[in-house]
């Protein structure tokens, strides 16, 4: 009997964590029915610039191959756990949802929908065929149970009990050296991109494209002095691209969505190192000075047709797409045509009296100014590793296409 769980929402800013409250209900799982998970845990994440997300905006979810009848017990496990270990503070209202058999079509259209919009929680109330528990997170949880992931990437998360020593610059590259291409992401110049900074229970998380590597990445830091409490793998959508390829992007602009535009650029000007620009939709783009080249190239791009990947805020009283990668795709050049006779160039003789060859002197009275579609400039801009989104898929990675034969020994500790 295949029994999907799926949680969202435990965390605060002051605490706590989604993926540690999964990991405790796996290790509850493992103790009570043995390896009864069909895949590795999944962490989700949903659209990233929804307004009351605590930090990355994740869910998690459990596919279980469960014992005939234990769904109630397995349903009773999941509230206690995440009733137990969510941090219920300010905006935190966690939520339980479980579908037993196949997951229902509706759960996942939620998950298209909340890749890339503010999902109401009436939405969810339509799906049937799920048991709920809780508050608004029970809109992440059901998402989760419906991700379709026809590309993943992985994570291994590793957590502390007590402080979190910080790890070392050179240790992570040594690691990287070891295991890249399959783990990626893990510095940026003398930033140690695996270490969070937040006041959750992570200790760090490297994320790759093998979790045999994940494991050998994991006891390469741990013999050199980084020893976590425990460990976990999930599969993800992380680097995939996943909100703009599979999310529902809105036709029009709307408060707090992903969106994708492809508009030309009218004007771009700085305001305190960042950059706004125009652009012929109506909407006005925004580059932070951090994100480096994308912002110097937005400036400079005036008259060229690009398209911008970002989320839409509201800011004063319009709407802005703030970027998070830019692709430029021609330029509009304004060009003077030459003498058709001896393709000298064309000046002008004054408002309304033609222009004149300023080598064999021949007059015309008319000599349209033409436009012309540049190339050169073509090509895609994104930002530093460190201004990466989780979602956001690097330029050369290739996300798993396949899903992997059993889990790695060692998935979890």
């Amino acid at each position: 009997m295949l029994v999907h769980i799926g949680i969202d929402d435990t965390d605060s800013h002051r605490g706590g964590c989604t993926t540690y409250v999964g990991y405790r209900l796996v290790k509850e799982i493992l103790r009570k029915y043995g390896d009864i998970l069909a895949d590795y845990p999944r962490l989700i994440r949903l659209n990233p610039y929804v307004p009351f997300k605590t930090r990355g905006n994740a869910a998690v979810a459990l596919a279980l191959d469960a014992p005939e009848g234990a769904e109630g017990d397995l349903w009773e496990l999941a509230v206690k756990t995440v009733s137990d270990g969510s941090d219920v503070v300010g905006k935190t209202s966690p939520g339980v949802v479980m579908a037993v058999g196949q997951v229902p079509e509706r759960a996942r259209r939620v998950y298209r929908l909340a890749l890339s919009q503010i999902v109401p929680r009436s939405v969810v109330e339509r799906v049937g065929g799920l048991r709920t528990w809780g508050g608004r997170g029970v809109i992440g949880a059901t998402a989760a149970v419906g991700a379709e992931l026809p590309r993943s990437t992985f994570e291994l998360l590793a957590y502390r009990e007590g402080g979190r020593p910080p790890i070392g610059r050179d240790l992570v590259a040594a690691m990287e050296l070891l295991t890249y291409p399959y783990t990626f992401h893990n510095l940026d110049g003398r930033r140690v991109l695996i270490e969070p900074r937040g006041p959750d229970p992570v200790l760090y998380g490297i994320r790759g494209l093998s979790p045999p590597h994940l494991v050998y990445a994991a006891r390469f830091l741990e013999a050199n002095g980084v020893r976590p409490a425990g460990w976990i793998i999930y599969r993800t959508n992380q680097a995939t691209d996943a909100h703009v390829e599979l999310g529902a992007l809105p036709d029009r602009p709307l408060p707090y969505s992903v969106y994708r535009a492809r508009a030309l650029v009218l004007w771009a000007r700085r305001h305190r190192r960042h950059v706004f620009a125009g652009l012929s939709n109506g909407l006005v783009a925004v580059a932070y000075r951090h994100l480096g080249k994308i912002a110097a190239a937005l400036e400079r791009c005036v008259g060229c047709y690009v398209e911008l990947r970002g989320g839409v805020k509201p800011r004063g009283d319009g709407l802005y797409l703030y970027i998070e990668s830019m692709e430029v795709i021609y330029r509009v050049v304004r060009s003077t045509p030459r003498c058709p006779y001896c393709g000298g160039a064309l000046e002008s003789m004054g408002r309304g009296k033609g222009r004149r060859c300023v080598r064999c002197g021949t007059v015309f009275k008319t000599a349209e100014v033409r436009y012309l579609l540049s190339t050169s400039e073509r090509g895609l801009y994104v930002p530093r590793p460190g201004e990466w989104r989780h979602l956001f898929k690097p330029p050369d990675l290739d996300p798993m296409p396949v899903e992997l034969a059993g889990k790695a020994e060692g998935w979890i500790r």
